[in-house]
């Protein structure tokens, strides 16, 4: 039981610390100021980096005639030239607006 109670004061007097950390500390926001020609490029280090994206993989080159794989298809009406079909009317223009009543 008394080791209990040692604990729990040890607990609440480490939790009264006087070292309040400010709002900004708390929220994870930078603070300062950066100076003008403070920072430049000069600070990376481009002659020990290396940094590349990995290799895409290889395909296989293909063997034969590319076209023979294709199926055939037919146009659809109106595409490449095609005449269009019988009966086929243009599509209804949009209705003029409201006049807005005043």
């Amino acid at each position: 039981m008394t080791r209990a109670a040692i604990l729990v004061l040890a607990l609440l007097a480490s939790a009264c610390s006087e070292d309040a950390t400010t709002s900004a500390q708390q929220r994870g926001e930078a603070s300062g100021e950066v100076l003008a020609g403070s920072i430049s490029d000069a600070m990376i280090p481009l002659e020990q980096l290396e940094s590349q994206a990995p290799l895409a993989p290889q395909q296989a080159i293909p063997t034969g005639d590319i076209d023979a794989e294709q199926p055939d298809v037919t146009p659809v009406p109106g595409i490449d030239g095609a005449p269009p079909s019988e009966g086929a009317e243009a599509a209804p223009g949009a209705p003029a607006p409201d006049q807005p009543r005043q």
